[in-house]
């Protein structure tokens, strides 16, 4: 099998050659590390990461590319970035400040402009489209992150309080452009679409029960709906956190999968394979909070081993860590998870 088929096949409930694998990314150190330092800066942008997902056996690459321009430098020499969304944030080497909200109050919404979709970029999608024969896996924003990341999450979490229906009003015409992206991408060769929108932390969900069936479960819903419309393809959601009380959701919204699966904040991917193995695609579980930055290499390829073993059989997974393969990661242990997978993920 090809490395399209591999995931075509694993995300259908069907069991490939062997399990397949990727990563939403790498980081830059963590590359350099891999490659080596004087390979990888020989190399562009989009070439390097094809030589770092090479050199591991990824099946897949994540494409997320977002309309952001620099507007300027803040006081302490960090470059300002204006969103398509309309916030600002002062970004930092792996963090961000924002600096303005998109709206001063969310009284404002229903005066809030749908993002021009002519502002969405495809140049990553396009190069790796033509230049290898990875899955294409595209990224859109969601009703949840798309906001908190626009207004600071202490204002998103009060106005969904305080103002549901303003929020609802703002993440209606947020969700319009993410879906209209969604599209392009899909005209450009995309064969999955990954909804990355962080509902949950270690305890739980952010919102109760009752605004996610506000201001989260009916935006996905139409958002599947008019992404296979257009053309029927995967559609996953990202999210780290305890997402148990959102899994009955997340399947009744009709995603195909779902990445993360965060062992720290209690997803036990066993449970849910069970609960869930034949509606969901599974991609991830390797722990970035111990495991994969502290652990040695043999403990490292055992847990690539039993995820394998355990959760591989029938289809229905993509090896991954729970979220990127993040710098604090040595390079002997990325190489393990992906040999182990390599060695013990064969059908």
């Amino acid at each position: 099998m090809n490395h399209q088929e591999r995931v075509l096949t694993a995300i259908g409930h069907r069991e490939p050659d062997r399990v397949p694998k990727g990563e939403l990314m790498v980081e830059g150190r963590l590359v350099e590390a891999l490659l080596g330092e004087e390979q990888a800066r020989s190399l562009a942008p989009f070439p390097r990461e094809l030589a770092v997902r090479e050199l591991l056996g990824m099946d897949l690459v994540h494409v997320h590319e977002f309309p952001m321009e620099q507007v300027g430098q803040s006081n302490r020499g960090n470059p300002i970035y204006r969103s398509v969304l309309g916030d600002e944030h002062e970004m930092t080497e792996g963090s961000s400040r924002l600096i303005r909200p998109a709206l001063a109050d969310i009284a404002d919404a229903a005066s809030y402009p749908v993002p021009d979709v002519a502002t969405a970029t495809t140049r990553k999608l396009d190069w790796f489209r033509d230049h290898s024969d990875l899955f294409l896996m595209c990224q859109i924003g969601g009703p949840v992150s798309s906001l908190d990341w626009m207004l600071g999450t202490e204002d998103y979490l009060v106005y969904c309080a305080g103002d549901p229906a303003a929020v609802r009003c703002l993440a209606e015409k947020v969700m319009e452009f993410e879906i209209a992206r969604a599209r392009l991408f899909l005209d450009h060769g995309a064969q999955a679409i990954l909804i990355a929108d962080d509902i949950a932390y270690n305890r739980g969900l952010f919102l109760p029960p009752r605004l996610m069936e506000q201001l989260a479960y009916p935006f996905y819903r139409d958002a599947i709906r008019e992404i296979k419309a257009h053309r029927d393809v995967p559609v996953l959601l990202h999210s780290d956190g305890d997402l148990r009380a959102a899994l009955p959701h997340i399947v009744e919204c009709g995603f195909d999968g779902v990445q993360s699966l965060q062992p720290s904040a209690g997803m036990d991917i066993e449970e849910v394979k069970r609960r869930y193995g034949d509606a969901l695609c599974l991609m991830g579980n390797l722990d970035l909070d111990r495991l994969m930055p502290f652990g040695t290499p043999e403990e490292v390829a055992a847990e690539g081993r039993r995820l394998c073993e355990t959760i591989g059989p029938g289809g229905g997974f993509i090896l991954s860590t729970c979220n990127i393969l993040i710098d604090a990661v040595p390079p002997e242990n990325a190489l393990a998870m992906y040999r182990a997978a390599e060695q013990y993920g064969v059908y």
